[in-house]
């Protein structure tokens, strides 16, 4: 199941995106143990590489801390509040672009049969399903 899942996203990516949303949508608390290399390669059949990688890029995004030999835990200063958790249907179209504003970057969501909706790109986590 390594490699590049559906969308195109790579496994890693997809994973990580999840985690993330668990995360940010404060359903992990800072300290709160996140699982580990077994654990992900376990859950999402994937190898140790790829489970490495989503521990590797949640660290650098400042979200979790990583203490050789106990594990990776949700760091404690997480922004919170000001982050959206936005699930989308199939068919949703995603796109960046550069922001009007000071945010640097918009995401802007087109749901089949609904009006365009912009985000800040940097407090936004999308989940497509």
């Amino acid at each position: 199941m390594d490699g590049t899942g559906r969308g195109g996203a790579p496994k890693y990516a997809q994973i990580a995106a999840v985690l993330r949303a668990e995360i940010l949508a404060g359903r992990l608390a800072p300290g709160d143990r996140v699982p580990g290399e077994r654990e992900i390669t376990d859950t999402y059949e994937v190898s140790k590489t790829t489970a490495a990688e989503v521990l590797r890029m949640l660290a650098a995004e400042g979200l979790v801390t990583r203490r050789t030999g106990v594990g990776s835990f949700v760091a404690d200063d997480i922004q919170r509040a000001e982050v959206q958790v936005i699930e989308v249907p199939p068919g949703t179209m995603i796109t960046a672009r550069p922001a009007l504003t000071a945010c640097g970057a918009e995401l802007v969501i087109e749901e089949p049969g609904a009006a365009p909706r912009v985000l800040d790109a940097g407090r936004a986590v999308v989940i497509a399903r």
